[in-house]
């Protein structure tokens, strides 16, 4: 009775797996297409604004991991990154997915992940919420009138004395956040490509 009362949502468990399987179609319209003005002074600047969101991200999350990791369900943190936001960890994702978009130069593929990410986002995180209220009640009640759901507050973060960091939890964390990094490498790649005219993309008006 306890697991089908805290246990997670199928649609929390498939998040992953989603994931997964649409990686590959985002992938191939990343490759696949690219904007008129590709190169041009303007898109050189949305190409260091991705890299500053990713880098964003990546530092963002592993704060995440440092306040959360490993503890979640089992106490509700509600200091550092989620003094801010409920949902910092998908906040700083949903940053690195602009981030990797901006870096391509891809405007149009921006503005269609945007969309996608928060209608799916939006149905993980309700049903988070859900689970949470009835592992932790009241406390979460309050919590939730205090902190806003995903866009953090513009506030200074609530801090901690000592943090008790899972060094396991930490280096999957590592691991997770590598693929921002992966992405920005493969993106100077498939630039590379382009300018060598190896390959070439459909031409965006954005």
């Amino acid at each position: 009775m306890l697991k089908s009362v805290h246990g997670k949502t199928p649609i929390e468990r498939k998040r992953t797996l989603v994931t997964w399987l649409l990686a590959p179609v985002w992938l191939t319209i990343l490759i696949a297409t690219q904007p008129e003005g590709f190169e041009t002074l303007g898109y050189s600047l949305v190409e260091f604004t991705g890299f500053f969101l990713v880098f964003g991200a990546v530092l963002g999350r592993l704060w995440c991991t440092l306040y959360i990791g490993g503890r979640k369900d089992l106490s509700l943190c509600q200091s550092g990154p989620y003094s801010l936001s409920r949902n910092p960890l998908y906040f700083f994702s949903f940053l690195g997915l602009i981030g990797v978009c901006l870096a391509a130069q891809n405007i149009a593929l921006m503005a269609i992940s945007v969309v996608l990410f928060l209608a799916y986002y939006r149905s993980v995180i309700l049903n988070e919420e859900r689970r949470l209220l009835s592992l932790f009640g009241s406390d979460y009640i309050l919590y939730m009138a205090r902190v806003p759901r995903f866009f953090p507050r513009f506030n200074f973060p609530e801090s901690e004395d000592t943090l008790l960091v899972q060094s396991q939890v930490f280096v999957r964390s590592l691991r997770d956040v590598s693929w921002f990094l992966a992405a920005i490498v493969g993106i100077e790649v498939i630039e590379e490509l382009r300018q060598a005219a190896v390959i070439s993309g459909w031409q965006l008006p954005v």
